[in-house]
């Protein structure tokens, strides 16, 4: 049996600094306590990290927010989905509060960050003299960086996921059987997602063989999708290229 990889907080950081880098920012960790600090021109913005939701990571962010205006909490995409009623109920406190929210599919070698959740104005007195020992600490590693904001994309669950991995083989392959995967080394739940097509991605020829549906091959060029079936298609052209040889 395979076993599960446990996270903690340093795995969330090269995502994040990679996410936050290519929006533009400048972006260092650990900065006067401050789990990430990012600067692009007049906008500050801090991160506080947790490898899970709890209200230690909350009274962080809102001592943050003493800094600055925009403040997110980052952890790790939720293993049940948005749909549980504890994801619903963080929501709320965290819109309560003002607070952004950051997810990153660190059950993914992908590492996709998604912005859940946008910071918003808070009641939270600010420290200008916080502030500004915060600046100078980043004072004079200042570039030409691109210009503008965040950009909300749909947010690509483990499952999602999953389901576009096995549209390229689907693609790749014409037609595939479960025998096929399970020997190309997939869990039987995501074989087994096939017969529950919730997408519709899929198409039965005949008991236990699928091809792609024309759902499907919009999925895969679906823009949103971009990075993920990129990586996908390479993944299994290798694959492939290996089972061959």
């Amino acid at each position: 049996m395979v076993k599960k990889k446990k996270f903690c907080e340093t795995d969330l950081y090269p995502p994040i600094y990679d996410f936050l880098t290519k929006e533009g920012f400048l972006v260092k960790s650990e900065v006067r306590g401050c789990d990430v600090t990012a600067q692009k021109e007049n906008r500050l913005l801090i991160v506080e990290m947790k490898k899970s939701f709890q209200l230690s990571l909350v009274y962080q962010a809102i001592e943050r927010q003493s800094y600055c205006q925009e403040v997110f909490v980052a952890i790790p995409r939720p293993e049940k989905g948005q749909n549980t009623k504890q994801w619903k109920n963080m929501i709320k406190l965290l819109k309560r509060l003002g607070l952004g929210l950051f997810t990153v599919a660190l059950d993914s070698p992908l590492h996709t960050v998604d912005v859940i959740l946008e910071p918003k104005n808070s009641s939270m007195p600010k420290n200008n003299a916080k502030k500004q020992k915060l600046l100078l600490e980043l004072e004079g590693r200042k570039g030409d960086y691109n210009v503008g904001g965040m950009t909300r994309r749909k947010v690509m669950t483990a499952y999602r996921e999953r389901a576009l991995e096995l549209c390229c083989i689907l693609q790749q392959q014409g037609e595939v059987s479960y025998g096929l995967l399970r020997r190309y080394g997939l869990l039987e739940k995501q074989i087994k997602m096939l017969g529950t097509n919730v997408y519709q991605w899929y198409k039965r020829v005949k008991k236990g063989v699928y091809c792609l549906s024309e759902e499907g091959k919009k999925a895969l060029g679906q823009e949103q999708y971009g990075d993920v079936v990129a990586y996908y298609k390479k993944k299994w052209s290798e694959k492939n290229n290996e089972l061959i040889g």
